[in-house]
């Protein structure tokens, strides 16, 4: 029984993982997460249309905590069974 109580005290830590959770991510390490290029990353945020808020560091860089990401990422996703369905067409021209 220690045995099974060792196996459920596992964190990403032992494993080797570092949080991601409240990092700040540069453009590159978000095109890499997001899979699209770095230069839509920053073309997004130059633009102003990137849908997370990011901040300048320097002249030139820019970052984007990591928990506003996942909390973007959170709004857009639709688990499987949960998006409604569409409406039924209604015909707005009557037959006779």
């Amino acid at each position: 029984m220690a045995e099974l109580a060792e196996l459920t005290e596992l964190t990403g830590r032992q494993l080797g993982l570092t949080a991601v959770r409240g990092r700040l991510l540069l453009p590159k390490e978000i095109a890499v997460f997001l899979r699209v290029s770095e230069r839509w990353v920053q073309k997004h945020m130059k633009d102003g249309t990137f849908p997370v808020q990011w901040r300048l560091v320097g002249e030139r860089d820019r970052v984007v905590d990591s928990a506003a990401l996942d909390d973007w990422l959170k709004k857009i996703v639709i688990e499987a069974g949960t998006a409604p369905l569409p409406l039924r067409a209604i015909r707005k021209v009557k037959r006779r």
